[in-house]
């Protein structure tokens, strides 16, 4: 028998359980070293040296550091969190629309999916950083340290948005529930990519302190929901002209 969507109730204790497990697993790591991270930090750092034809050291307890340029590849750099919310929006989203076989290849197939893209994504944000710095491109009061923040928003939030829509189409077309399939990020599974990167870009990083350099993370939380607002306004635009209208008679 094919598996229903997951009942409101039912759906939402799972989601709540993947969220708060990946929570544990953040603030497990919420002090790590750059060995605890060497699974993030070593492939990012040579898909870096790859790209740039920079070559990287390991300098223990730091990270990556490339001496001519003087550019440390840190845990701060590592993309754990990007990760981890890529992970808990497919786990969210597998709950929501159930594979109907082999569920347990889907799980490993999204945790694989969510490290891959993640290391990507995170390689890509910081050799626009590199590229940031190098340059020293400024504009106005965007200096390059700021610069540097707003491209990691922008990117990693744009592309939780893109996994998210690629894989709730995915998973939908598996089920074969419609033949006509709507990117499913629009209404419902927005809402999820937005909460759950506000709550790991300000919910958590608020909880652990992060008022203690308030200018900063104003600076910070202002512009993660000035992006979120106005993606979520785009994509409401985007979908109600997309909508076919009623023909007229």
């Amino acid at each position: 028998m094919e598996k229903q969507p997951a009942s409101s109730f039912s759906g939402t204790l799972a989601m709540a359980a993947i969220i708060a497990g990946v929570v544990l697993v953040k603030w497990c790591f919420a002090d790590a070293s750059a060995a605890s991270l060497d699974w993030l930090l070593r492939p990012a750092s040579e898909l870096v040296a790859l790209c740039s034809g920079l070559g990287f050291t390991r300098l223990e307890g730091l990270g990556y550091y490339n001496a001519v340029e003087e550019i440390l590849i840190a845990p701060a750099c590592s993309g754990l969190n990007f990760f981890l919310v890529l992970l808990a929006t497919g786990l969210c989203l597998a709950v929501r629309y159930p594979p109907q076989a082999r569920p347990g290849w889907w799980v490993l197939g999204i945790a694989a999916s969510a490290y891959g893209v993640g290391l990507l994504v995170n390689t890509g944000r910081i050799l626009l950083a590199i590229f940031l710095y190098q340059e020293q491109i400024s504009f106005g009061v965007l200096g390059p340290e700021r610069l540097h923040r707003l491209e990691g928003v922008v990117i990693y939030y744009l592309c939780l948005c893109l996994f998210a829509m690629l894989l709730s189409v995915l998973l939908q077309r598996c089920r074969q529930q419609t033949a006509k399939i709507t990117p499913a990020f629009l209404p419902g599974y927005g809402w999820l990519a937005a909460g759950l990167y506000l709550l790991f870009t300000l919910g958590i990083p608020l909880l652990n302190g992060a008022m203690d350099r308030p200018a900063l993370f104003i600076e910070h939380g202002l512009t993660v929901l000035t992006l979120v607002a106005g993606v979520a306004l785009v994509v409401t635009v985007w979908k109600n002209c997309s909508d076919p209208s009623d023909d007229e008679s």
